[in-house]
């Protein structure tokens, strides 16, 4: 059985040179986690990302912290993942077929009641 990721975003995907702003971030104090996103999107990109966020008043703490309310990344796959089941769906697939697929393609066993659940909620 094959992989049943179709993302890649591991660290060797597009390798480049260091950005040795990456630097001044960690010593400006910022984050590791944020310093991960700096790496992996680029300095140039991150730097808009985080003029974007700082914009919003809304999500500045009193300490003049940035709040980042945002859903966790599984609330994304879980999302497109529904909509993989609805497409089946529309195309004529049976659960127990859109069961196989999910299984075979996504590596996700889920019941053929949840995925009814799926399909009638649309």
């Amino acid at each position: 059985m094959g992989k049943c990721t179709i993302l890649n975003f591991g660290k060797n995907a597009g390798q480049k040179k260091r950005d040795p702003r990456i630097d001044e971030l960690r010593q400006m104090g910022l984050q590791r986690v944020w310093l991960e996103v700096a790496e992996a999107i680029g300095v140039d990109n991150f730097l808009m990302m985080w003029r974007i966020l700082d914009s919003d008043q809304a999500s500045i703490c009193d300490d003049g912290r940035l709040l980042m309310p945002i859903r966790n990344y599984r609330t994304f796959l879980r999302y497109q993942r529904n909509r993989y089941i609805e497409s089946l769906d529309s195309m004529g697939h049976k659960p127990p077929e859109i069961q196989k697929k999910l299984k075979d393609q996504l590596c996700e066993q889920i019941s053929i009641r949840h995925i009814s659940k799926i399909i009638q909620r649309d």
